[in-house]
């Protein structure tokens, strides 16, 4: 069975005003990064890897977001947001090439927070599990993108 060697470049940012999110990236359960992410839009901390893939096999890409807690997320009387932490996913590249907008193929699940998640509940507000189309993460959670290779045979069935 053959293999593909792919390198991998994943641009992070934060928007926080206290402590930085923390990111964990792997491809299914190997470990590629493990630190906190404090770049900004402008200038994104960038990962960078390579993998050896197997060809005709899925892989499960993630982004797992953690290190926030109840006191990141400041809100006045009125319930308007005046200070958070978020962790973004500004650009992936694979082999060189940018996955663009393959990225909101992604599946991000989040994690929501007690009592927050329960109050939320009892107001009749219906919390999704998991959302598509996202590139900004508030809630701790994992973001997940699933693809196979040969890499290049995924991308031109995925791209259309």
């Amino acid at each position: 069975m053959g293999t593909e060697k792919l390198k991998f470049k994943i641009e992070l940012y934060a928007t926080m005003w206290d402590k930085p999110p923390h990111a964990e990236i792997m491809i299914d359960d190997k470990y590629y990064f493990a630190g906190d992410i404090t770049g900004t839009n402008e200038k994104p901390d960038t990962i960078v890897f390579e993998r050896e893939l197997e060809e005709n096999k899925e892989y499960d890409f993630r982004i797992i977001r953690s290190g926030k807690n109840k006191n990141q997320t400041i809100v006045n009387d009125k319930g308007d947001i005046l200070k958070d932490q978020l962790l973004h996913i500004k650009s992936i590249e694979i082999d060189e090439i940018d996955i663009g907008g393959l990225v909101y193929e992604g599946i991000y699940t989040p994690e929501y927070p007690e009592p927050w998640a329960t109050q939320q509940r009892d107001a009749g507000k219906d919390l999704q599990k998991s959302f598509k189309n996202v590139t900004q993460m508030g809630h701790d959670g994992e973001w997940r993108l699933k693809f196979s290779s040969p890499f290049y045979m995924w991308l031109l069935e995925n791209l259309y």
